[in-house]
C-alpha cells in the first residue's frame, strides 16, 4: 500500500492506494486501529481512497487496509510550521539590509560638512 503524502500535519488529508486485494472486495482502512475510510477494490484488485488523520497526536502510525489480504504502510504525523524556511531567511536578510542602510546612512550624514549661513 502507498500513502500520498507519507508525512502530514495533524488533521491533514492523505490518499491511500494499493493493489493485491480480492477483486471487487470491500476495503476497510484503519489508522492506528481506528476506522478512517471504506471503499471497494476494482476488478483488478486495486483501490484508492482519501482519508484524514483527524485529531491524532504527532507520531508514527500504521495504516492498514483489509481487503482479503492485509496491506500496511507507515504514516508520520508531524508538526508543520506556518512560515517556510525560505520566508524566514528572506526576512532576516531584509532586516540586516535595512539596519545596515540605516547605520551607514547616519554615519554618512554625520560626516558631511556643516552648512554655514549664506
Amino acid at each position: 500500500m502507498d500513502l500520498t503524502p507519507s508525512a502530514v500535519g495533524p488533521g491533514a488529508g492523505v490518499t491511500a492506494s494499493g493493489h493485491g486485494c480480492d477483486p471487487q472486495a470491500p476495503v476497510d482502512v484503519t489508522l492506528g486501529g481506528v476506522a478512517v475510510a471504506k471503499t471497494v477494490a476494482g476488478v483488478d484488485g486495486a483501490f484508492e481512497v482519501p482519508l484524514t488523520t483527524g485529531p491524532v497526536d504527532v507520531g508514527r502510525y500504521q495504516v492498514t487496509a483489509k481487503c482479503g489480504p492485509t496491506l500496511v504502510a507507515p504514516l508520520d504525523v508531524v508538526l508543520v510550521g506556518s512560515i517556510g524556511a525560505g520566508t524566514s531567511t528572506l526576512t532576516v536578510i531584509l532586516c540586516f539590509l535595512l539596519l545596515g542602510g540605516w547605520y551607514y546612512g547616519r554615519r554618512l550624514v554625520a560626516q558631511l560638512p556643516a552648512r554655514s549661513g549664506e
